[in-house]
């Protein structure tokens, strides 16, 4: 029925088709059809209809039985000009057609005039209608309808005539009309034979027969969706006939016939399958394929392969049942051949048509190439069955994959080998050529393999995609290319455990392993073996002991390390630190390793990775360790002794050159945070402030070692700054004090001198266990800065194995004392004023202090006291005054300048110290010491920073905060419930006991409390131009009386004794007197310069008139150097001299009258009095 199309006929009897025929054929096909179905259809719309015109043939040709109507519509061309010759005959021929016609059902007919150009349509007259055009119409047009058109030959409008238009509209219309005819009619039919389904006598194939007519009808006029409706009616129909199996109207399932097994299932032609319908004799295997054939031919004309490929894998997976049922009637491999040959059929009939349609849309391919796909790996699983048969592939996965599910009732002994008596062969060439020869088997599986591949690619199926790549890798395999297989299944097994295929994994993991094997590739086998072991939970465990064997005994030989992760194979867990001096020699971090192997493991060695801030990162590890099946607890410890919160990063655990590792910080998991201390029975180190420091010479720090529990035989020492503006200094020499702590020894101290590399590292002696060492070491910081940040560092060997001690440090550096001092010269010594204030806001306890003398000056008389016991409050100073003369000989062994000493402690330093060491003792007696250094300092931190030291130095009490349990709960979150329980209970009972303190249980708590000592080096010049002044009265021994003057002497003199030698210089000075006017008034020069030279004296004349008696303090005198770079000093003898001044004896006068007015104030009268009375 291919190329189908609706036949037109037209009736020549006037010879003028030839010259119409090239114009109707130019205006065909026929363009937008509009049908309007007379039944409850939708309205449908044709875009483009083919019409056959054929020649009219007089005779009745009887049409076969339920045969397709194709014929619409029947034209009658007519061409006269005579109304006579019209009359009398041409009425007559057109009457004998329209009669013809009429004997013939559902067909209409038009009666077309063909005229000449000149000729007119009408000619009116009187309103008489005289051409034969009108006679025509007016002897044929029944009713309504007009069934006569009007066309020129060789028509002036050319294509876009109004007459051949009209005749097209009217073509249309007639073959609609009879089209609506046809499938009213049909529909009728059809209906009424379904009615008599039950009755006797009813034949399906005649009901298939007519049903289908009405689906040409449809695929006539291009209607293709309503023609596969019809088609999908009928399937459904036919299923309803096979479950009430009522096939009496199919002589046998068949599938007998020479190609049935290969032959195309879309081609409706290959058998005349519509006249064995007719018969009723048609096979169930003839019908389905027919059926399906013109389905999809309706599907293709709509171009919807998708939906073709769909039903195509649809039709073939349901009709095999069928097919294996008839197999004993069918030739040997049917059922292989006829799937093989359908899925290529289908694939090979929608390839061309889908270039196109993924042209139109690019996304198409998406869609189409999945189920492409799934056909050409159905086909293809057609090889794996026959390549089983015919012995090209073994009885094994994942070839035998759907033999199970397939194929039922057979045994492998009959899959092995064909029957013995043959029904015939299959007749597809190309599979008989495969199961002939291995080379062609290869080359179609590998070709549809490959296809499918693409083909799963395109549609982002990558699952699918590895499967079949794991069947050409099996191919490989069992061919013995080895290389091919291996890289094939290298490229592919890491993606399944991606997805977690364990049990397909391992299928081709098996394969891969062995072939890696055989081909001494001894890295990728112990690879495919770890894979393996991983997805144990598949294995047999015999299976999973051999490959374990097979591990273990090769995992020594490989050429670099193999990492894998501890997952699935072994599980871990990080319990908790234990550093209880009772229960472990060392810090030690407890694990469990959980073993889901099936046998035990040595493992070599087993590390876990903290990290944290100094140092980044530290190991703890086990050696030699047999890991049984099951949970195994394991003690790891670290040469490394560090304190501080660390984060466990990874484990890794070593099996020759196999490293399994773990990682506890992936996403979304909870990081396990441990307090590490430092271990208590190794070395510690710590770095302070020197207990003596001397200000204005190169500043150092305190490094303190204990040796601890065990001898050290050498070791190295690195201090590194972790700030800028803050650097250690490199020298020669290290000055190290070495002392053991024993008590009995009272000279158990020795001075040493160590080496510092280029690298900054000390070298450590040799010591004995609880030796003591201090370092003092040389730095550079920054004078703005109080606390420095350092890194520590310290490698030893100790009982011949090497271990490391590293600690960060913050060192606060403070001066908690302020120095000022005056010099006061005088002729032969000069007096030295040192004035000690607090600096900050922290009472300070003075316990000594002295003044050390330099090569320029010897301290001649201090204070006898030098042992203090003075608390200096902040904003209080003490004074301490020394007494220095120049010396005749230099000591060089003494510093340039003059050092002030002062031994003193703090409060602060007091009571944290006494604070400390209660603590300390209370944590001891509950076996966790190994917590105090770091509990302390948050108890610092937390509870001592608010204490009111000022208020302990004036009460001798020290009262502490209420104990805040959420406050130390939060510095105690990285510990282990029972220890942070522990520690909260003593720590809250410790600030029970202790709300008040006393310096009494200060003092008894720490009896040898630290001290530190300052040297302040003070300036005192070693030269000066020094002026001797004195103001010498005249006449010492008479009285000064108010107002008269006093004639003076004003004598200067340059000492030599502070004068540089060989100083001849003459420097300008001048005498600046000062005067209290109040007191005094001044005659003469009150400054005057003058040029002096050592030795020299001079005197100059002043006169001083007293404006007040008593005793007045004498002007001061003070001379000056005139140059700024000439220092100079005044001795004053007259400082603080006071002069007796009386008031004038002589006369006296009073005025009685105005004596009223003097006489309010007491003290007046009194003078008064006595002034009246001391002439007589």
């Amino acid at each position: 029925m291919n190329g189908r199309k609706v036949t037109v006929t037209y009736c020549d009897e006037f010879g003028v088709w030839p010259l119409v025929a090239n114009d109707l054929s130019s205006r065909l096909p026929l363009k937008n059809l509009q049908w309007h179905p007379s039944s409850q259809r939708s309205e449908r719309f044709i875009p483009s209809l083919e019409v056959d015109l054929q020649r009219f043939n007089f005779e009745q040709v009887p049409q076969p039985l339920l045969s397709a109507h194709t014929t619409y519509l029947n034209l009658y061309f007519v061409n006269c000009d005579d109304n006579d010759v019209y009359k009398n005959k041409v009425k007559k021929q057109i009457k004998t057609w329209v009669d013809l016609i009429a004997t013939k059902k559902n067909q209409e007919w038009l009666i077309v005039y063909v005229a000449g150009q000149d000729t007119k349509r009408t000619n009116n007259y009187l309103g008489l209608k005289t051409t034969v055009f009108d006679k025509i119409r007016a002897d044929f047009n029944q009713g309504k309808r007009d069934r006569c058109s009007y066309i020129r030959i060789v028509d002036p409008d050319g294509p876009s005539s109004d007459l051949w238009a009209a005749f097209i509209e009217k073509m249309k219309e007639s073959i609609l009309a009879s089209f609506d005819m046809q499938v009213l009619q049909i529909q009728e039919d059809t209906r009424r034979l379904d009615m008599q389904r039950h009755m006797p006598g009813w034949n399906y194939c005649t009901f298939f027969i007519l049903k289908e007519g009405l689906a040409q009808a449809f695929e006539i006029m291009t209607l293709y969706e309503d023609a596969l409706i019809q088609y999908d009616e009928l399937e459904a129909s036919f299923f309803q006939v096979l479950r009430d199996k009522a096939l009496a109207w199919f002589g046998h399932f068949g599938a007998t016939d020479a190609g049935d097994d290969c032959g195309n299932i879309l081609d409706f032609k290959r058998k005349d399958y519509r006249d064995l319908i007719n018969k009723n004799i048609i096979s169930v295997f003839d019908f389905r394929c027919y059926l399906f054939a013109r389905q999809t031919r309706m599907l293709l004309k709509l171009q919807r392969i998708i939906e073709v490929c769909k039903r195509g894998q649809l039709f073939i997976s349901s009709f095999i049942p069928a097919i294996r049922e008839n197999e004993d009637v069918l030739v040997d491999n049917f059922l292989e051949s006829w799937v093989f040959s359908a899925c290529m059929n289908i694939v090979n009939e929608c390839e061309p048509l889908s270039t196109n349609l993924i042209a139109a849309d690019p996304n198409f391919i998406i869609v189409y190439s999945a189920v492409k796909a799934d056909l050409l790996l159905t086909a293809r699983r057609q090889l794996d069955k026959l390549g089983i048969k015919y012995k090209h592939l073994p009885v094994t996965e994942p070839f035998s994959i759907y033999l199970d599910s397939k194929v039922e009732n057979i045994n492998n002994d009959e899959i092995k080998s064909p029957p013995a008596k043959s029904k015939g062969s299959m007749t597809n060439e190309k599979l008989l050529e495969a199961i002939n020869s291995v080379e062609a088997f290869d080359k179609m599986y590998m070709a549809l393999s490959t296809r499918g591949i693409k083909s799963y690619d395109a549609c982002y199926r990558p699952r699918a995609a590895l499967t079949v790549h794991g069947d050409i890798a099996a191919l490989k395999y069992i061919r013995d290319k080895l290389d091919e297989a291996v890289r094939i299944f290298e490229s592919m097994i890491w993606r399944y455990d991606e997805q977690d295929w364990g049990s397909i994994e391992n299928s081709l993991l098996v394969k891969c392993a062995d072939s890696q094997k055989r081909l001494g590739k001894t890295d990728q086998f112990i690879e495919s073996l770890l894979t393996l072991l991983k997805n144990a939970k598949w294995l047999s465990k015999e299976d999973a002991t051999l490959y374990m064997e097979e591990l273990l005994s090769n995992v020594y030989k490989l050429d670099a390390d193999i990492r894998r992760a501890f997952s699935p194979m072994f599980g871990i867990t990080v319990v908790s630190i234990i550093d209880e001096q009772s229960t472990v020699e060392s810090s030690s971090v407890e694990i469990f390793i959980e073993n889901h192997l099936p046998k035990s493991l040595h493992c070599d060695k087993l590390c876990l990775r903290l990290v944290g801030n100094n140092p980044e990162q530290i190991w703890f590890d086990s050696r030699d360790l047999d890991l049984a099946p099951g949970k195994n607890k394991i003690h790891l410890t670290s040469k490394t002794s560090t304190s501080g919160n660390y984060v466990v990063e990874a484990c890794e655990m070593y099996v020759g050159k196999l490293v399994f590792t773990h990682n506890f910080m992936k996403d979304g998991q909870k990081k396990r945070i441990l307090r590490l201390n430092h271990d208590m029975n190794r070395l510690q180190a710590t770095v302070s402030q020197p207990d003596q420091i001397c200000l204005g010479e190169q500043q150092q720090l305190a490094v303190h070692i204990n040796t601890g529990k065990t001898p050290i035989s050498n070791g190295k020492v690195l201090l590194e700054s972790q700030m800028e503006g803050f650097s250690i200094l490199k020298t020669d020499k290290v000055q190290a004090v070495i002392q053991t702590s024993s008590q009995d020894n009272e000279n158990n101290s020795k001075t040493l001198e160590l080496d510092m590399l280029e690298t900054g590292e000390i070298i450590l002696p040799a010591c004995e266990p609880e030796q003591n060492l201090q370092l003092l070491v040389a730095y550079e910081g920054s004078y703005t800065e109080f606390e420095y940040r350092l890194k520590t560092t310290v490698t030893y060997e100790s009982e011949g194995k090497q271990r490391e001690f590293i600690s960060a440090h913050s060192i606060h550096v403070t001066v908690p004392l302020v120095v000022t001092e005056t010099s006061i010269f005088r002729e032969t010594c000069v007096f030295l004023k040192v004035d000690v204030s607090c600096n900050g806001d922290h009472p300070v306890r003075i316990l000594e202090s002295k003044l050390k003398p330099s090569k320029i000056y010897a301290v001649e008389n201090s204070s006898a006291v030098e042992k203090w016991d003075l608390t200096l409050f902040p904003k209080q100073a003490a004074t301490f005054v020394y007494k220095l003369v120049k010396r005749d000989n230099v000591d060089h062994d003494l510093k340039p300048k003059v050092r002030f000493y002062a031994k003193y402690r703090t409060l602060k330093d007091e009571v944290e110290a006494s604070i400390g060491a209660m603590l300390e003792k209370k944590l001891t007696q509950h076996h966790v010491t190994q917590h105090f250094t770091y509990v302390f300092s948050k108890v610092k931190e937390a509870f001592l920073s608010s204490v009111d030291y000022v208020s302990y130095g004036l009460t001798d009490v020290v009262h502490l905060d209420a104990f805040d349990a959420e406050l130390c709960e939060s510095f105690l979150l990285n510990r282990d419930l029972k220890t942070k329980v522990e520690l909260l209970d003593l720590i809250e009972e410790f600030f029970e006991e202790h709300e008040a303190i006393t310096v009494r249980t200060i003092k008894d708590n720490a009896p040898k409390p630290r001290t530190n000592a300052i040297l302040f080096p003070l300036e005192v010049p070693t030269s000066k131009v020094l002026h001797t002044a004195e103001l010498i009265l005249t006449d010492p021994e008479k009285d000064l009386l108010v107002s008269e003057a006093c004639p003076c002497t004003l004598r200067i003199k340059q000492s030599s004794d502070w004068s540089l030698e060989n100083n001849d210089t003459d420097n300008e000075f001048y005498y600046d007197i000062d005067v209290d006017y109040d007191n005094w008034l001044l005659s003469g020069k009150r400054r005057l310069r003058f040029i002096s030279k050592p030795g020299e004296v001079f005197e100059f004349p002043v006169d001083l008139v007293p404006l007040k008696t008593g005793n007045l303090l004498l002007p001061t005198v003070r001379v000056s150097a005139i140059s700024a770079n000439v220092s100079a000093a005044t001795v004053y003898v007259n400082s603080a001299q006071q002069v007796l001044v009386r008031a004038k004896s002589k006369t006296a006068t009073f005025f009685v009258e105005q004596q009223q007015r003097f006489l309010q104030p007491q003290n007046t009268t009194a003078y008064a009095a006595q002034d009246i009375s001391s002439p007589s």
